[in-house]
């Protein structure tokens, strides 16, 4: 296919009212660590674990992913909940780091370009689900002036202005402009006290006394996790919202996670278009797209240096050009 083509086709699949899709892969760019970067710091907390499950649990991650090492490694409730705070701490320690960054500096953040071009033709709405925990989303949302909705309250960055008829006009826009982000692996934010009761404390730089972090640890067990709250509720909202899209654009996530992946792989098997942004598609993506009866797909992806791969119904050419990164793609589809 030609260059041009291949834009253009892009761009009407991107016409469709996209839901966004975040996995591992998007955070990457912003300092977030890899599975790889978690592993590794899960190693240096030795001392926090019983020796014997400690010393089968690194003998797996050496060998496998971080997610089948846990579920290889025949590990108590108590060592469940110290991978759980130390991810929490590891991970919050970066998203913090980043959120510095951006207090001083938001003009080079692609991921809140992408949400101010995909809402303006959308009815002032847009929708993000992630599996990720990190809090880029909201930040994103919040530079564009948009509401956030995550089943929780509140807004993460504000700047001081007293009232004046811009304001007022800026408020009433601020409440027209949506943004639903649902985190179905839980957030960096969410905790649970000790009775029970869910609350979200935004920024946390520590773990609150008498709380737990509301993350799933990656592990086949969180699959039993979700049919508690609030995973249950975000969930559903999840559903709803892949019913409702009318395409995705799937940005670093490898297609490996089965609370949202039934309900995207039948969405586009039924017609919706899907582009696949990414540095390496998985096996996992090529099976579920490349190999389905995926009628409307692209995925766009690292062929070498400068050089972009793209596969479609019927294509698979390389271009020049980095486009399978985010601000380049922003630059390539909408200039």
């Amino acid at each position: 296919m030609e260059y041009k083509d291949c834009l253009q086709q892009v761009q009407k699949y991107l016409e469709y009212s996209p839901l966004i899709i975040l996995g591992s892969g998007a955070s990457i760019d912003y300092g977030l660590p890899s599975m790889n970067m978690l592993s590794d710091e899960i190693k240096n907390h030795g001392s926090k674990f019983e020796p014997k499950e400690f010393s089968t649990l690194c003998k797996n991650i050496t060998s496998m992913n971080l997610e089948e090492a846990i579920d290889k490694t025949p590990l108590s409730d108590t060592s469940i909940d110290i991978l759980r705070r130390i991810i929490w701490e590891y991970i919050n320690n970066q998203d913090l780091a980043f959120f510095k960054k951006l207090s001083q500096d938001q003009s080079n953040f692609a991921l809140a370009d992408l949400l101010r071009i995909i809402i303006q033709p959308a009815s002032n709405t847009a929708t993000v689900i992630t599996t990720n925990y990190d809090r880029l989303a909201e930040y994103a949302a919040d530079i564009i002036g948009a509401t956030t909705i995550t089943g929780f309250e509140g807004n993460l960055i504000r700047e001081i202005e007293f009232p004046n008829s811009a304001l007022q006009r800026r408020r009433i826009q601020r409440r027209e402009r949506v943004v639903n982000i649902w985190k179905v692996h839980g957030s960096l934010d969410w905790f649970s006290k000790d009775n029970g009761s869910i609350v979200s404390f935004p920024l946390s730089i520590e773990i609150p006394p008498n709380h737990n972090p509301l993350i799933i640890p990656p592990c086949k067990g969180k699959y039993s996790l979700t049919h508690e709250e609030p995973y249950r509720d975000v969930i559903a909202q999840a559903d709803i919202a892949f019913s409702k899209a009318g395409s995705f654009l799937c940005i670093g996530y490898g297609f490996n996670d089965d609370h949202i992946q039934p309900k995207l792989i039948r969405e586009i098997k039924n017609g919706k278009p899907v582009i696949v942004l990414c540095h390496k598609s998985t096996e996992a993506c090529k099976q579920n797209i490349m190999s389905a009866d995926v009628k409307k797909f692209v995925i766009i992806e690292f062929s070498s240096d400068e050089k972009t791969l793209v596969s479609g119904n019927d294509y698979n050419e390389i271009y020049d050009g980095e486009f399978w990164k985010l601000p380049d793609f922003i630059k390539t589809i909408w200039g």
